[in-house]
């Protein structure tokens, strides 16, 4: 199920996508914007510069036309081209003489003639503005006074197609490399963060954490760092465990092969000894058999715990019952009790198996604390909040204030457990299935003079009331 939504959440636009979206129109707003206020910065210029002349496209061809008849012909082809043009309006061109006079009689204004002689000055290869030297050896200047046109945008007399395309190729090409750059680095950024962090992890900087180097962001890359983040941290606790595991273990075996050893040379130098030792031997590696036993088990709840493989509903209820079934015959040959109060149907997603071995362990190791004619009690809560509270106390002594913690860390023996030879994994054990079921464990002193409770909180999967009664 979770596969599958992960599968279709790839398939759905995410932040990343509409920061990329955004970020894309934005280019396209900024180059927009950007040839817009460049060729309108170019077109005004040329506007100051020529305020009465028309040098647009339109302009330029009307005045090569005109030009190109006064060189291929004379003054009579270009009066015929004049009389004979069939637009909507007469050409607009002016071919003024020497003498500023125009050719056909028309009205020149100084202004305009005295731009256009500045445009052939400044700009020669500007084609609204020509000078023709007609066959007759007489010189014309040609150009097109805004006076001649009717009323129109400004920019439409300056506008050219040309330099128009370049000044919009070159904005567009300056916009899209300043975005590509910008969003380069904004997702290579976070991808060099994951690639360090990896190789430092790699070469073991277990430590290592990304999340704080990407600040503020809130993306899939982000979501990306902490997941790297968390499998970090996991990964950095497991081996921290395991390591310490494995030098907890050697340090527990390494007394039990020392006693070993020693009874059995007390043995060869002592033959009337010999059974003695052996017994003490046999003793020793039964002491061995449990230590690899529980460190086994407690190997195969970490994987449990590590893993999500499928899991059974548990009725919590049924599994006390069938458990304290099975203590109160030992019980009775003790003379001590067990009580319990918990009634109805509260089920547990989990394994049946590792829940029934954690709760027993803390079942006998209360009862084993217990003194003769004393009560073990078991109370399960009515859940709340979807977490339900199963509290085991035992009659015994207690445990120090400041031990409580440390009872269920591995290989840790209070006075008591060292005193009655335990070797401190049970309740490690119980803590690890636990917290595979996504549960918490503590312990607590119930009593001012004693008694250990210990209280494992799980989560439930659904349940009815419960109204606790003695059984």
């Amino acid at each position: 199920m979770n596969a599958a939504l992960s599968r279709w959440r790839l398939l759905i636009p995410g932040r990343l996508f509409l920061k990329i979206f955004v970020s894309l129109w934005l280019s396209i707003a900024t180059i927009a914007l950007a040839v817009d206020f460049i060729v309108d910065s170019l077109f005004q210029a040329k506007l100051r510069r020529s305020p009465d002349l028309s040098l647009g496209f339109r302009a330029e061809l009307a005045t090569s036309l005109v030009a190109t008849t006064l060189r291929q012909g004379d003054r009579e082809e270009t009066r015929r081209l004049f009389e004979s043009w069939l637009g909507k309006r007469d050409l607009p061109v002016l071919v003024v003489d020497a003498l500023g006079q125009d050719m056909f009689g028309r009205t020149v204004a100084p202004g305009a003639l005295k731009q256009a002689l500045a445009v052939l000055e400044t700009t020669p290869a500007e084609l609204a503005v020509q000078k023709v030297d007609a066959p007759d050896g007489q010189s014309f200047v040609l150009f097109v006074p805004l006076a001649l046109l009717p009323s129109s945008p400004p920019h439409l007399h300056v506008y050219q197609y040309a330099d128009s395309s370049r000044i919009e190729i070159l904005s567009m090409t300056l916009a899209s490399l300043l975005f590509a750059f910008g969003m380069a680095w904004y997702l290579f950024r976070p991808i060099r963060h994951l690639h360090e962090a990896s190789q430092n992890f790699a070469d073991g900087a277990l430590d290592t954490r990304i999340a704080a180097m990407l600040g503020k962001r809130n993306d899939e890359f982000a979501d990306l760092a902490r997941d790297f983040d968390r499998m970090a941290e996991r990964l950095q606790t497991t081996i921290e465990d395991k390591t310490r595991l494995l030098h907890d273990v050697s340090h527990e075996l390494r007394s039990p092969l020392t006693r070993m050893q020693v009874a059995l040379e007390m043995s060869q130098q002592a033959p009337d000894k010999s059974a003695r030792m052996l017994d003490r031997i046999r003793h020793e590696v039964m002491r061995l058999d449990r230590i690899l036993g529980d460190t086994l088990t407690l190997s195969r709840l970490e994987s449990v715990a590590e893993s999500n493989g499928e899991k059974d509903c548990v009725n919590l209820v049924e599994l006390l019952e069938d458990i304290v079934s099975d203590v109160r015959f030992e019980a009775a040959q003790e003379e001590k009790k067990i009580v319990l109060h918990a009634s109805g149907e509260i089920l547990i997603d989990g394994n049946a198996a590792l829940l029934r071995s954690a709760i027993e362990n803390v079942i006998r190791n209360g009862m084993q604390h217990t003194p003769q004619g004393s009560t073990v009690t078991i109370g399960l809560l009515a859940p709340r909040h979807d977490w339900v509270d199963l509290r085991i106390c035992d009659s015994g002594t207690g445990v120090a204030p400041d031990e409580l913690n440390a009872i269920f860390e591995p290989f840790y023996r209070g006075k008591e457990n060292r005193a009655n030879g335990g070797h401190g994994l049970g309740l490690s054990i119980v803590r690890r299935a636990i917290e595979a079921h996504g549960g918490k464990v503590s312990a607590d002193n119930h009593k001012p003079e004693g008694g250990l409770c210990v209280i494992m909180s799980l989560p439930v999967a659904q349940h009815a009331d419960t109204l606790p009664e003695p059984r």
